[in-house]
């Protein structure tokens, strides 16, 4: 029996970073924790990444106007991503560790 793959998207995919979920970069889907070897694997494609290294990225330049909105005080990876109210959320959110 095969694993069912998730690949989040919009408000699920925020509650999946937001709860501490790893999410692929190269595909989207949510991945697995292999705690033997402390990595962290996708079940779609493969990807792996040690758990240390770990952040979620998107492949995205930052244009002018969304510089604009922060000042030009470009958020931390995964930020873009989650839609708070940044840099406001930085106590609150569970993720920032800056």
């Amino acid at each position: 029996m095969s694993k069912r793959i998730i690949i989040p998207e919009g408000d699920e995919l925020l509650y999946y970073l937001n709860n501490g979920y790893a999410v692929c970069n190269d595909c989207g889907a949510v991945m697995d924790l292999d705690e033997e070897y402390d990595v962290y694997v996708c079940p779609a494609c493969g990807y792996e990444v040690d758990r240390i290294e770990y952040e979620y990225e998107k492949d995205e330049e930052w244009t002018s106007e969304m510089l604009s909105m922060y000042d030009g005080d470009v958020p931390p990876d995964g930020c873009r991503e989650c839609g708070g109210p940044y840099p406001d959320c930085e106590i609150s959110c569970r993720l920032y560790n800056e």
